[in-house]
């Protein structure tokens, strides 16, 4: 008899002990997702919110995360697959996924969602790993978080980057250039339109517009009809991009496009007109880790 209930306490205890497992905060990932890109210099600021995060959270007191990492999709190091690996040598059992992009797209909605086990398309993960992506097989709990679009990180960071370049806001105008998704076009224009009102609002711009730009040749297909116009409307021109980690500046000085035998080039499409283009994209910018910590932990409360 007291060996049977010798045996049922250590059941119980165990029990108890596997809950308390579970649902102790500092079994708790975060893990911070970006594209990635083949420029060092664009994966080195993402890699920089890792720490600023932290420290966020540490200031906060009590941060529920015992890890915090940040992971590329493609191009770059550490990929998905190995955060989650070193998740569970750490003993992270739930895993908080937060993709910082900037809205919905075929990335967030499709491909994240497949890479890390959560959506299931046989063409989708064929391509995936015809990519070099690996799919995440884990038994960790993984829960995947809204984009940027979310909360007004966007709307105050893009409103200092039109402030740094302005001199005159009766006289000039704002475009606001981003990568967008014809998948999710509504999305996309819904977001760049409350962005711009928020930046007429508070600068006394009266004219912003927004154009869908793809990193390199489409800003002489898509941006530039948009940034011409603007130039004939107003004395001076502000370009800003609503990219994660580029600026505008680097673009309209070395995209070309060829056309039969002649060949467009950004900067003297430019040139000798008043616009000025943003150096900087969303990074660096500590709002990005605050609205990223504020996201995070408004998750971790469920395992309170």
């Amino acid at each position: 008899m007291k060996s049977y209930r010798a045996i049922t306490l250590a059941i119980i205890l165990m029990s108890l002990s596997l809950h308390a497992c579970i649902a102790q905060p500092n079994h708790l990932g975060l893990l911070i997702i970006a594209h990635g890109s083949p420029s060092q210099q664009w994966n080195a600021c993402v890699l920089e919110l890792m720490d600023q995060i932290k420290q966020v959270l540490n200031e906060r007191g009590a941060n529920p995360f015992s890890d915090v990492r940040v992971a590329f999709m493609e191009f770059a190091q550490p990929s998905i697959d190995s955060a989650i690996r070193d998740f569970e040598r750490n003993g992270i059992q739930n895993v908080y996924a937060l993709p910082i992009f900037v809205a919905p797209s075929a990335h967030t909605v499709f491909e994240l969602p497949a890479i890390l086990g959560l959506y299931y398309d046989p063409e989708a993960v064929q391509r995936l790993e015809k990519e070099g992506a690996t799919i995440v097989r884990t038994n960790l709990h993984i829960t995947l978080g809204p984009t940027l679009d979310k909360g007004n990180a966007l709307d105050e960071v893009m409103l200092d980057r039109v402030r740094e370049l302005s001199t005159s806001p009766d006289s000039e105008g704002a475009i606001i250039l981003a990568h967008g998704d014809n998948q999710f076009k509504p999305v996309w224009c819904s977001t760049l339109r409350r962005v711009s009102s928020y930046i007429t609002a508070r600068t006394g711009i009266r004219y912003v517009d927004f154009a869908f730009v793809e990193m390199g040749q489409a800003l002489i297909t898509d941006g530039a009809p948009v940034i011409l116009h603007m130039a004939q409307k107003v004395k001076r021109t502000i370009v800003v991009g609503l990219y994660l980690s580029s600026g505008t500046s680097d673009m309209a000085k070395s995209v070309s496009l060829s056309i039969g035998s002649m060949k467009v080039e950004s900067e003297k499409l430019f040139a000798g007109k008043n616009i000025v283009f943003a150096t900087r994209g969303l990074l660096p910018d500590e709002r990005v880790a605050k609205w990223i910590a504020n996201t995070a932990i408004e998750w971790s409360q469920q395992w309170k």
